[in-house]
């Protein structure tokens, strides 16, 4: 699924970025310029991110989360996942 249509960036995109080395929100950034346009998939993006290295068995790349923040998406990031799905 999309998850930056600014930057026609999808899930699996992301998790590729991921299991290739990234770690970061930064990193991933770096490498797919996700959330470098309007930025409202940031949370979307950082979801993946963070359920990607738990399944790869890597730390969350914010160890004071729980690693999915799902309380911080925002209506329009449900509205984007749900619409994408």
């Amino acid at each position: 699924m999309y998850i930056c249509l600014c930057k026609a960036v999808t899930d699996h995109d992301i998790e590729a970025a991921v299991i290739a080395g990234a770690r970061t929100m930064r990193e991933v950034q770096r490498s797919l310029a996700v959330s470098t346009g309007c930025g409202t998939c940031a949370s979307a993006a950082q979801i993946v991110i963070d359920q990607t290295l738990a399944k790869t068995g890597h730390p969350a790349s914010d160890a004071n989360t729980s690693g999915l923040r799902l309380q911080k998406l925002t209506k329009s990031d449900i509205t984007a996942l749900v619409y994408a799905a």
